[in-house]
């Protein structure tokens, strides 16, 4: 199938379910399984990551920072738990510099999920293996017995520790400050895209998406390797909207700049997106 179209398919199929769900009630509270008060925005947010899970597909959440991407990330995964959409593991990467804030905000909002922390010293991370491995040896059923439900760590260690990690079939993988991500040459990426097992992936920015071509397809691409494809194919495709916000302002530029708009809709939530897909960015 011709790239341009099958993006295109792919974006009318995801937006098409927003269509039927207008006017749809968003979830229960009490379903989330979270001890906070989700804000309005915060709901709609949780929503739209429900209905992209029911529709097999990963995304980027894309708010400011300080608006709680973080506790919708932790309530959307406490909604697959408690509603046997997913049993799990969960795995979270982030900056070392933030993880005390994840901890702090499941322990105060989702007590209910088992967090470990995999960070520290090689000797530390080695005994939590060990923890591990034990407590495994000890049960008959590989995921249903791990000891957590959620392991949080870092960029660097998923890379120390890529062996270990690499082994563990996660069922979802939240990536906060996922600008980390938008070299597709950097060895971050290739390790996580070619050696984890990471099938629905959920990608948190709070830093805004610039209309760089490589950058947006490595996002993209990241989220949905089968529909996004090649780098070469997406570049060969959008080369004249990605020059758009340089003053050119022929009808075809803004229509591909429109088809663009149009497929990110479908991947993307959140003010970043919004100001992406403005044309502000």
């Amino acid at each position: 199938m011709e790239y341009k179209r099958r993006l295109l398919l792919a974006a009318k199929l995801v937006l098409s379910s927003d269509l039927r769900d207008e006017g749809g009630h968003p979830p229960d509270p009490a379903d989330l399984g979270v001890t906070a008060t989700l804000k309005p925005h915060q709901i709609e947010g949780v929503s739209w990551l429900i209905c992209r899970y029911h529709l097999g597909v990963s995304v980027i959440l894309g708010d400011e920072m300080g608006l709680g991407k973080t506790l919708q990330a932790i309530s959307f995964l406490s909604y697959l738990k408690i509603q046997s959409l997913s049993c799990g593991p969960f795995l979270v990467l982030c900056p070392l510099s933030v993880t005390d804030g994840w901890i702090s905000e499941f322990t105060k909002f989702c007590p209910a999920l088992r967090v470990l922390l995999y960070v520290g010293e090689k000797k530390h991370r080695l005994g939590l293996r060990r923890m591990m491995y034990e407590n495994l040896q000890r049960q008959s059923s590989f995921l249903d017995d791990l000891p957590f439900d959620v392991l949080l760590t870092t960029y660097d260690i998923a890379l120390l520790d890529q062996n270990f990690l690499s082994q563990i079939p996660w069922h979802h993988v939240v990536i906060d400050e996922a600008q980390r991500l938008k070299n597709p040459y950097s060895v971050l990426y290739n390790v996580l895209e070619q050696k984890f097992i990471m099938p629905r992936r959920l990608l948190l920015t709070g830093t805004p998406i610039q209309n760089n071509l490589t950058e947006i397809w490595a996002l993209m691409h990241f989220c949905m390797p089968s529909v996004f494809g090649t780098l070469e194919q997406f570049i060969s495709t959008f080369k004249e909207a990605g020059i758009s916000s340089k003053g050119s302002e022929s009808d075809r530029v803004k229509r591909q700049f429109g088809i663009l708009r149009y497929i990110l809709r479908a991947f993307m939530f959140g003010e970043q997106k919004l100001c992406l897909l403005r044309g502000e960015l």
